[in-house]
């Protein structure tokens, strides 16, 4: 049998992962039992990790061994300006590690972002080998289309750490795309709306004959659900009284109950008109001996909570725009608008999208799975190369080299199909250099401040002579999902250099390796535990199978017809096969004839 492959979108807010079976995309369920892991990371009092709803639960009782919303910080630079801006987004604080990359300080301990990462991708893994009853290495996951270079060279780094090998990153405007179009047939010209967690994303596709081809993209990284989310979170601390407004507005733990009234509230509000707001024991947490404490009672109306986020919704609808210009589109040229992320449900987006488009947006895919579905579409291509669909993307953000006067030369221009490769030739910036560095830079600014540095090529031991003379010639090689390459050559000696992007936060090889074993040494006793829960879950699996046999059986006694009595014939076939297989200690078969009894117990077909 075929090794089985999955989509896996890593969402700030929710995780999911996804496999095709009989042709057909399905989301596999956690082992909790739910279709979406929250993206939500903690240490309990032992030191040992929980992942999604297990550290959903344990942030209620200790805020400050949990993280949450981390992945706008992943493949980030630590950097003054990046540490302020997380603090009027999560209350634990953001430490600088040693290549510059970002970490997280919970339950007393100091993790990498990527670890984080590598948690819940871990996580979704555990899920998957649960489901197939046996290992699961290969995926595609996706990324925000305008994730940088260093941020989709991090979301590989978390999959190794995690044991996964990534066949492709995908934007995941684009694997919403394929899971609409295929279930669909659909063919024209589609805009997604995704709007998440943490980011969003624009980008419109034209799909003719299984091919999804990328027009533009556009976005802003900074964006998101959780943005909504502060917007009521700061409102419910000013209302708290003046002696402990200052010290609720830092609290960890007040903080966290205000996050999580703020999001309910939110979530209310897409079905009513008012939301009522109560939350207790607000305080300072940190403070020794006795403390004050207080609490919020009060009621956030629809229009009150769309006046307060009219800023972020004024900034969703500048990217509409901007990215239906670069398509050289007006806005009803598109056939299809789709909406994906959860704050789509929200009202007020669907209004304005309905409005600038001047058509209702599709409810045709399900805004928290589509992006894993279209995943999980992509993999299982990828691996039977089908030629069902073909993804043709485009450069997310532009690329270039840092010339005189502070100035970026685009070797790569954004929303160029790729992959694509480009070169240009470039001249010491004085006569008789025996070194040259050529800084690379990633964004839209003119300017070198204006864009995020990836690294410099260093050509050292050049022949001294005129500037004219020393001719340097740079490739940039861009991979269809957006990873750059960059080689220099000193045209006159041939002397050729591989950058090395060091800007990237990669961690130290050390480190990584460390973070590997771990999580393998982690995954291994997890899997004991979960095959230890699954065969229970099983035997009781084919005890209800029996009992259907035999109710189905009555039936087919008192109504006989050939149809009933293939039911019974089906049914008793299952579970006599699944005792075969528990008996022999075949996991993957029990895993299978698991998956087609709950079909049959849930009503469905098999």
């Amino acid at each position: 049998m075929q090794e089985p492959v999955i989509g896996i979108d890593l969402g700030t807010t929710n995780s999911a992962v996804a496999t095709v079976e009989g042709g057909r995309a399905r989301i596999i369920p956690s082992r909790s039992g739910g279709r979406l892991t929250p993206s939500v990371v903690g240490l309990d009092g032992d030191g040992e990790r929980v992942v999604g709803l297990a550290a959903q639960r344990l942030a209620e009782e200790q805020p400050d061994s949990v993280v949450w919303a981390t992945k706008r910080f992943l493949g980030r630079r630590c950097t003054p300006e990046l540490i302020e801006e997380a603090r009027a987004l999560v209350p634990f604080p953001l430490i600088p590690g040693p290549t510059g990359d970002v970490r997280v300080r919970m339950a007393g301990k100091v993790l990498p972002i990527t670890q984080v990462a590598a948690m819940i991708l871990g996580e979704l893994k555990l899920d998957a080998e649960a489901h197939f009853g046996r290992r699961v290495n290969r995926c595609v996951i996706t990324v925000p289309a305008n994730f940088d270079d260093n941020q989709r060279s991090a979301t590989r780094e978390a999959a190794s750490i995690a044991g996964l090998e990534v066949l492709r990153l995908v934007n995941e405007p684009t694997a919403a795309a394929l899971a609409y179009g295929l279930s669909r047939s659909f063919q024209g010209n589609a805009l997604v709306f995704d709007l998440g967690g943490g980011t969003f994303d624009v980008s419109i596709l034209e799909v003719k004959d299984g091919v999804f081809e990328v027009k533009a993209t556009g976005g802003d990284s900074s964006l998101g659900g959780e943005d909504f989310d502060q917007r009521i979170v700061q409102w419910l601390v000013a209302q708290v009284e003046e002696p402990l407004r200052e010290a609720v507005g830092r609290d960890v733990s007040s903080l966290r109950r205000l996050k999580v009234a703020a999001e309910a509230a939110k979530r209310e509000l897409t079905e009513q008109e008012e939301a009522l707001i109560s939350v207790a024991a607000l305080g300072d947490y940190t403070a020794e001996g006795s403390r004050r404490l207080t609490g919020v009672e009060t009621a956030l109306t629809r229009s009150f909570f769309e006046a307060l986020s009219e800023p972020l919704s004024r900034r969703c609808l500048e990217v509409c725009q901007t990215v239906m210009r670069e398509a050289k589109m007006e806005p009803r040229a598109v056939d299809v608008v789709l909406l994906v992320g959860g704050m789509t449900r929200v009202p007020l987006v669907r209004r304005l999208v309905a409005d600038f488009f001047g058509r209702a947006p599709s409810t045709d895919v399900h805004p928290d799975e589509a992006v894993a579905l279209g995943a999980a579409i992509q993999a299982d291509e990828l691996v039977r190369q089908s030629g069902a669909a073909l993804l043709l993307d485009v450069a997310g953000q532009s690329v270039g080299v840092g010339v005189l006067g502070g100035r970026v030369k685009r070797l790569i221009a954004k929303n160029t199909s790729v992959p694509v490769v480009a070169r240009d030739v470039f001249l010491p910036s004085r006569a008789g250099q025996a070194e040259v560095r050529i800084p690379i830079y990633q964004g839209e600014g003119d300017f070198q401040d204006d864009n995020h540095k990836l690294g410099e090529v260093v050509l050292r031991n050049l022949q001294g002579g005129a500037r004219a003379e020393a001719q340097i010639e740079v490739t940039f090689a861009l991979s269809s999902e957006g990873i750059l390459s960059v080689r220099a050559v000193d045209k006159r000696t041939g002397l050729a250099e591989q950058v090395r992007l060091d800007a990237r936060t990669s961690l130290p090889g050390p480190e990584a390796a460390k973070l590997s074993q771990e999580q393998a040494r982690y995954a291994s006793e997890q899997a004991q535990e979960d095959a230890r829960q699954t065969e229970e879950k099983f035997r009781k699996l084919l005890e209800r199978g029996e009992k259907l046999a035999r109710v189905l059986q009555r039936s087919a006694q008192e109504n006989p017809s050939p149809e009933a009595v293939a039911a019974v014939g089906t049914v008793r076939s299952l579970v006599d096969t699944g005792r075969a297989a528990l008996q022999a200690g075949d996991a993957e078969q029990c895993a299978l004839v698991s998956r087609q009894l709950i079909q049959l117990l849930s009503g469905r077909a098999a």
